[in-house]
């Protein structure tokens, strides 16, 4: 009986052990999105926030549906900044791996450079670059200057004139797909900072792929792109799915470098930037608690998704 309810004790210690990480994931987590949830079916502004909240239902939701037009240009806008970012930085942060995944001299330089990016704060690369950046001073436009070539406005939110000088349809070119200086600057900073991350994971992944089979692929004659696209791929194809997941979310949550760049500019105003505008510029706080949960869903049906694509590749 002794043993018994020892090992019946034994067995909650575990849980012991983890109810204080618990409780404070709870209060810092869960409780705010629970207090945003409840707040987005309520009329709140400064006007009544000290008095009693106007029920609205889902009214707050509608109003951002069909009255804020500048929700669906700033979702749009995400989905973009999603495509033009994401995208590319798999592709190269794929290459890399697979290129320094052989031995040469200076490997480890190259190795420990790139992982600089990843060392500074969002905020701290969106400063250096703005000073790089900048139409006067940057260091960019500055080295241009000495090789006789025109400065260019990095940092404007004109379109680009390669896409914008196309007779009747420049415009609609820009707009559509948000080529324009700003955006292709926020683009190119996300990738500047986060390609090594994906260099590393991908790096990592193949270092724990058995070599028996590349042995048995170069005994066979495969060539170097044969053994690419028909080993490493498929063996990395979780590693891929990972890694392409977590640097989704973290697009979504993107806001620091944009904000210190461009703050709210029309054209560089993703879904956070919207909903920080909308909360501090408009202060209507339950339709920015509705924003809020929409955008709480969008990356809970991306998690869905995922692990519904997850559990398929693995049956």
């Amino acid at each position: 009986m002794k043993s018994s309810a020892k090992r019946k004790k034994q067995g909650m210690m575990k849980y012991y052990l983890v109810l204080p990480a618990a409780i404070l994931l709870f209060c810092t987590t869960a409780l705010p999105v629970l207090y945003m949830i409840y707040t987005s079916f309520f009329r709140l502004d400064p006007v009544v926030f000290n008095r009693e909240w106007p029920f609205v239902g889902l009214q707050n939701y509608a109003t951002l549906l069909t009255q804020d037009p500048m929700f669906w240009s700033s979702l749009a806008r995400t989905v973009k900044f999603l495509i033009y970012t994401v995208t590319p930085q798999l592709a190269v942060g794929l290459f890399l791996a697979s290129f320094l995944y052989k031995e040469f001299k200076g490997k480890r330089i190259v190795q420990t450079t790139l992982m600089f990016p990843i060392l500074a704060t969002p905020i701290i690369v969106a400063m250096i670059w703005k000073y790089f950046f900048d139409f006067d001073t940057g260091f960019l436009n500055v080295a241009l200057r000495s090789l006789g070539l025109q400065a260019q406005p990095w940092l404007s939110t004109k379109g680009l004139p390669m896409f914008a000088n196309i007779p009747v349809v420049g415009e609609w070119l820009v707009r559509t797909f948000s080529l324009s200086y700003a955006f292709r600057t926020i683009v190119f900073i996300n990738f500047w900072q986060w390609t090594p991350f994906c260099f590393l994971i991908f790096y990592s992944g193949m270092t724990a792929l058995p070599s028996e089979v590349y042995e048995a692929a170069r005994i066979d004659g495969a060539t170097g792109w044969q053994v690419f696209r028909l080993i490493t791929l498929p063996l990395l194809k979780a590693v891929i799915f990972a890694v392409a997941f977590i640097r989704i979310i973290d697009c979504l949550k993107v806001y620091a470098q944009i904000w210190v760049l461009f703050g709210n500019a029309e054209p560089t105003r993703v879904i956070n930037i919207h909903l920080y505008t909308l909360g501090f510029t408009t202060s209507d706080y339950g339709t920015t608690s509705a924003l809020g949960v929409m955008l709480i869903l969008m990356i809970a049906a991306l998690l869905f998704v995922s692990l519904k694509l997850g559990r398929r590749r693995d049956a």
